[in-house]
């Protein structure tokens, strides 16, 4: 009995000094950043999330096979991230742009970037949202290549007026009822560079002069984003891309 206790406090004492000695320094160095339409210097709009921008980094300064790390943008196209490990790191951006090959660089302290992309499509506010007297709003869009490369201009897949109750508004975050979804044969109709209108609350499906759900006839704010996808997929995913945020506020009736 006497050794298996000597034993078992032999092995807490190890483990005591091991875990003494495990001591690494928390990750302190900063990353950020944004990225930019090539073309017009404009930021590039993105989702937040998944089907956002996707930075994934592989530290090299371990290991020739390391383990990605991924964290993803705000949907101006920013990013800050504050906790990095110093160290040499091969990142590779991921969106609704061009592909860009993976770069290395060195992190330490404060490192800034600044990424030109070429979009795969260029999704344009034409005027200010028009809030009409039935409750609903009116936008006009403008849809473009945003690249020359033949290899990244696929056919429409979807369009989507989102609407949403806060500023963090696009495909992973929007109301059901407000929004009105562009696919099927409407999608299939729209002629890239043409200014079209488009009415808030059509959530089954994009129909011009078609029945739409009205705004509450109290007043409040909502935050409308218009944002188009091709059929190319990253990742599995197919993203979108975006118009800025606009807030508009429905008058009481």
């Amino acid at each position: 009995m006497k050794k298996i206790l000597y034993t078992l406090l032999c092995a807490l004492s190890v483990m005591l000094v091991a875990c003494d000695k495990d001591n690494y320094s928390e990750p302190k160095e900063t990353f950020c950043g944004k990225f930019i339409d090539k073309a017009t210097g404009e930021p590039f709009q993105c989702a937040m999330g998944n089907t956002g921008i996707r930075i994934r980094m592989y530290e090299y300064s371990w290991s020739d096979n390391p383990q990605p790390y991924d964290f993803n943008v705000m949907q101006d196209g920013t990013f800050n991230n504050t906790k990095i490990f110093g160290g040499e790191y091969g990142v590779i951006p991921s969106g609704a742009f061009v592909p860009l090959e993976e770069e290395r660089m060195k992190i330490y302290g404060k490192v800034e970037k600044t990424y030109e992309v070429e979009p795969l499509l260029r999704v344009e506010w034409v005027g200010e949202p028009v809030v009409n007297a039935d409750g609903t709003v009116d936008v006009q869009v403008k849809v473009t290549r945003g690249t020359s490369n033949p290899d990244y201009q696929q056919p429409l897949a979807e369009a989507w007026l989102f609407v949403s109750e806060n500023n963090h508004v696009g495909d992973y975050n929007f109301s059901n009822i407000y929004s009105t979804k562009i696919s099927g044969a409407a999608i299939n109709a729209v002629e890239l560079g043409k200014v079209y209108t488009i009415r808030t609350g059509q959530p089954g499906g994009y129909n011009p002069g078609g029945a739409c759900t009205a705004f509450p006839t109290y007043e409040r704010k909502y935050f409308l984003r218009f944002g188009a996808r091709t059929t190319c997929q990253f990742d599995g995913v197919n993203r979108y891309n975006y118009t800025t945020i606009k807030e508009i506020t429905n008058p009481a009736r």
